[in-house]
């Protein structure tokens, strides 16, 4: 049991990863610039958004939705959607440079 859930955590880390990367890919092909912004999206390595993912489980135990990188205020951020076990969807950022979790919030969309 505690190995297929192992599996299909991975299997979505992995899934995000892809999608994170893919849409990344996308937004500098289409050239959607955004130095002069405050916020703007950020391409990270695999390696990196996978220590994220497991920061912010280990934050707030659940399933993960979704994965975007952002940099706010010259950090560079990934947020992490989380289904979580009580079934409420938070979001929750880590600081990629340390590997440690910002902000934990609940999704209200």
């Amino acid at each position: 049991m505690r190995q297929s859930k192992i599996r299909r955590v991975m299997l979505s880390v992995l899934g995000c990863a892809v999608l994170l990367a893919v849409g990344l890919l996308g937004a500098k092909a289409g050239g959607q610039g955004a130095e002069d912004d405050k916020d703007s999206k950020a391409a990270l390595p695999v390696e990196q958004v996978i220590a994220s993912i497991h920061t912010a489980v280990a934050a707030k135990p659940g399933d993960v939705l979704a994965v975007e990188a952002e940099v706010e205020d010259g950090k560079t951020l990934c947020e992490v959607e989380i289904l979580a076990q009580d079934r409420k969807t938070y979001e929750v950022e880590v600081d990629v440079a340390t590997n440690t979790v910002v902000e934990i919030e609940e999704d209200n969309d």
